[in-house]
């Protein structure tokens, strides 16, 4: 098995030193596992944005699939949280060798939920996702799961640089704005949670089971509120929220969506995406992203802030 070469040159992009050598030893690491395991391949991989992933036969008949988890992500924080979860809304973990960074997972026949959202009406999509979150946060985390607010200090850091970046390249968002962002990041760094959450529930990131059961795929080890999923879903919906006819509108019916599956509080998914789209925005702007998402992400951002100044709640 090879990577295919729009994998391998997103990788290296990424993390030349570390993924190289992955790469050129990842059918040797396939063999060995499958060996291990007693595996027959099924069918030809899939390359997705940190890992591949093999349909597999298991001795005993079963289909299952293979996946192999590149430098980029870490494949030990998946393997605990699917471990935890146990198949409660998300794809089953069977094994592990993690000295190879490979987990042997039950087969999800899919489509993703990004490829069902073709044909299924966004605000439907959006409550499916909503339904995830919830399975998901019925787990409660393990005292050893990092807590989603540790993490708010390094974020506030790290908006406050992008602001600067912006403001001196003509691009930033007005003070009004980037203080409201940063206050809800600081807000987000005082909320402790005892709950899993997935960290990027996108729609790439939900597939369906073979009996229509939506589950969610790479999980990170995670505490934190559902709240902070609605953001990833939001960007899942971009396209269908910007280029509608009145996108403020478009955005408040698809949080509302999903914060009403999710059972999230609509406030604080605004407040908590509000300020991931400030980010988003700054990152893509600022890393020479596509200009299309760029703009997207621009008026994603104002819709947001319009959105936070009609919840006074969110603030």
């Amino acid at each position: 098995m090879m990577p295919s070469e729009e994998f391998r040159a997103r990788l290296l992009a990424q993390d030349d030193a570390a993924c190289r050598p992955w790469l050129d030893s990842v059918a040797e690491i396939c063999s060995d596992v499958a060996r291990l395991w007693q595996l027959e391949p099924a069918g030809p991989p899939s390359f997705g944005g940190a890992g591949i992933v093999l349909p597999v036969t298991l001795s005993d008949g079963r289909p299952a699939a293979l996946k192999l988890v590149s430098p980029i992500a870490d494949a030990g924080a998946e393997h605990r949280a699917l471990s935890v979860l146990a198949g409660h809304g998300a794809v089953e973990v069977y094994d592990a060798d993690l000295a190879r960074s490979a987990l042997l997972l039950e087969f999800v026949p899919g489509p993703t939920l990004a490829g069902a959202s073709t044909r299924m009406d966004s605000l439907r999509a959006a409550s499916v996702a909503g339904h995830v979150a919830r399975t998901l946060a019925d787990s409660p985390a393990p005292r050893d799961a990092p807590q989603l607010a540790d993490g708010a200090g390094r974020w506030l850091t790290q908006l406050e640089a992008q602001h600067e970046a912006a403001r001196q390249d003509g691009d930033a968002v007005d003070q009004e704005t980037f203080t409201a962002a940063a206050h809800a990041v600081e807000r987000l760094g005082r909320v402790r949670s005892e709950l899993l959450t997935h960290g990027d529930l996108s729609f790439e990131n939900i597939m369906c089971r073979s009996d229509g059961t939506w589950i969610a795929i790479d999980p990170g080890f995670l505490s934190g509120p559902v709240e902070n999923e609605a953001h990833t879903i939001l960007r899942s919906l971009l396209p269908w929220i910007v280029e509608s006819s009145d996108p403020v509108s478009a955005m408040a019916e698809a949080v509302q969506a999903f914060c009403t599956a999710a059972g999230a509080d609509l406030a604080v998914a605004l407040d908590i995406s509000f300020a991931r789209f400030v980010a988003s925005f700054y990152w893509e702007a600022q890393h020479q992203g596509d200009p299309v998402n760029i703009e997207r992400l621009r008026r994603a951002t104002r819709c947001a802030d319009a959105l936070r100044r009609e919840n006074p709640s969110a603030r």
